[in-house]
């Protein structure tokens, strides 16, 4: 078993961060230059082609910056037009039509029009077992270039999310020429484009001179660097060679005292949970899903943060800061004995063992450890399997060859996975899927959030996963940075705001 490389004992690493905030707090920060930016990213992605890759990480760097949709969720959580200037749904629902905009090019200079966005969409429709956003588009049932910037999309029935699910990263417009190798040298027709890819280090983007909007985003380059320990953040924090951090961890919490950096709330609903194999035993028997889910003592995530940071807990995989979100928690209260005697009926012998896959974060070093602690007081025995992205995106969400998996789902508004029969989680229940249907079809906003609350109640009485906290999303960066999308749900890091006051 690969255990990953061991964490310095939690003192010292207190001690480090709080020695060198008194060495360097009343020193003047590094100047940035007014048109430049450099970024901590907490993982290097191992693709940045949105539409084929579950890492959040990619779309940080590339959503609304080098890729960009038909439709956007802006920086207000609104959802706007983008490539598509205006569309018109038939009074059936049936039928959108979508009016392109005209003079739009990808990065390498080829042109975006209704043919390029038939193939966006067709490609996506194909990519069955990588593309994350799939089952937002179950009901598209063609695609047609009316002339070149009209294209006409047909649905097999109404939905009232078609204009959100095309907002999603992996519904980004890509072309034909250039989709296949959008992994390592991603193209697209965004305000940005990528000049360097230096790997194990950082990425490099550049403003695209060529944008189509009048808009000129004030910064002209951006770093994305990846961190690849926690001792390199701490160095480059308290030396102020980075301009912000992309997510908040307890570590970035012990820099609050410096004042020549600042907190900034994001809209990034991650839902932190424990995903449970429904189809391998003993976890197929719900008596020792509902178990596991008494035997959470959610304030001690909080842990993982940091006392100076609230963690929200969750009893279902939707976010509190919806308006439709119901308050679950209570559904499975802290109860050990009730763990324990649920596993007697389910005959699970004390000491039974349980593999616990968690990637390469903050949420899974720490959070790992408070997981096996808290299963183990109720008589299971874990075994933590600390894995790099591409070996968690290959065996758990790809092969589903695991049992357990710590993890943060961070897609905006994803309840939807659970009517997928071919998703990692293996839950197949019709009950479910036709709460999603009904929700699919809903007349009208107020119909759409009660159909959302039966599914968050579905899926916390069959116990599918174990629901914990939703992560206090926030980014840290210097002072006088501001333009920072707040309340975008999607994980990125869009830079077309972004501006230095003086």
């Amino acid at each position: 078993m690969d255990t990953g490389p061991q964490d310095k004992p939690q003192w010292m690493r207190w001690a480090l961060a709080v020695l060198l905030l008194c060495c360097l707090v009343g020193l003047a920060p590094a100047k940035a230059a007014s048109d430049r930016l450099r970024i901590g990213i907490p993982l290097e992605p191992s693709s940045f082609d949105i539409t084929s890759t579950a890492a959040s990480t990619a779309s940080e760097i590339t959503y609304a910056n080098v890729f960009e949709g038909l439709t956007i969720i802006d920086g207000q959580g609104q959802i706007k037009p983008r490539l598509a200037q205006s569309w018109t749904v038939s009074p059936d629902g049936k039928q959108v039509d979508m009016v392109l905009r005209r003079n739009v090019r990808y990065h390498d200079g080829k042109p975006f029009n209704a043919a390029t966005a038939v193939f966006s969409l067709q490609r996506l429709l194909q990519m069955k077992n990588t593309n994350a956003y799939l089952e937002w588009f179950d009901k598209l049932e063609s695609v047609e270039a009316k002339d070149e910037y009209l294209l006409r999309i047909r649905l097999s029935e109404p939905d009232a999310l078609i204009s959100y699910a095309l907002a999603m990263p992996g519904a980004v417009m890509v072309h034909p020429d250039s989709a296949a190798n959008n992994a390592s040298t991603p193209v697209g027709t965004g305000p940005y484009q990528v000049e360097k890819w230096t790997k194990g280090k950082s990425i490099t983007l550049v403003r695209n001179e060529q944008w189509w909007d009048s808009r000129k985003p004030a910064i002209r380059m951006a770093e994305f660097l990846f961190m690849s320990s926690a001792a390199e953040t701490e160095n480059m924090l308290a030396e102020g060679r980075i301009d912000a951090l992309s997510s908040v961890t307890r570590l970035t919490a012990s820099f609050m005292a410096r004042t020549d950096y600042v907190m900034g709330q994001r809209g990034v609903q991650g839902k932190l949970l424990i995903a449970m194999n429904n189809a391998r035993a003993p976890l197929n028997d719900i008596r020792v899903r509902r178990a596991i889910n008494h035997a959470l003592d959610r304030s001690r995530y909080q842990d993982i943060y940091g006392g100076s940071i609230q963690v929200l807990p969750i009893g279902s995989h939707f976010s509190p800061h919806h308006p439709a979100y119901v308050d679950l928690v209570q559904r499975y209260p802290y109860d050990l004995a009730q763990a324990k005697a649920l596993l007697a009926q389910a005959q699970v012998a004390p000491g039974t063992s349980l593999r616990l896959a968690v990637p390469p974060t903050d949420y899974g070093r720490y959070g790992s450890l408070i997981v096996a602690a808290q299963l183990e007081a109720i008589g299971l025995q874990v075994e933590i399997i600390r894995m790099d992205w591409p070996t968690w995106l290959d065996q758990v969400m790809k092969r589903k060859d695991y049992d357990l998996s710590l993890i943060m789902h961070v897609e905006p508004m994803d309840i939807g996975i659970y009517a997928r029969d071919d998703y990692y989680f293996n839950y197949n229940n019709r009950v479910f899927k036709k709460i999603w249907e009904k929700l699919r079809a809903s007349a009208s906003p107020q119909e759409l959030d009660e159909w959302l609350g039966q599914a968050q109640r579905q899926l916390a009485e069959d116990a599918v996963n174990a629901f914990i906290v939703v992560r206090p999303e926030r980014n840290f960066m210097r002072k006088g940075l501001v333009g920072m999308w707040s309340k975008c749900p999607i994980p990125t890091f869009a830079l077309e705001d972004l501006r230095w006051q003086n």
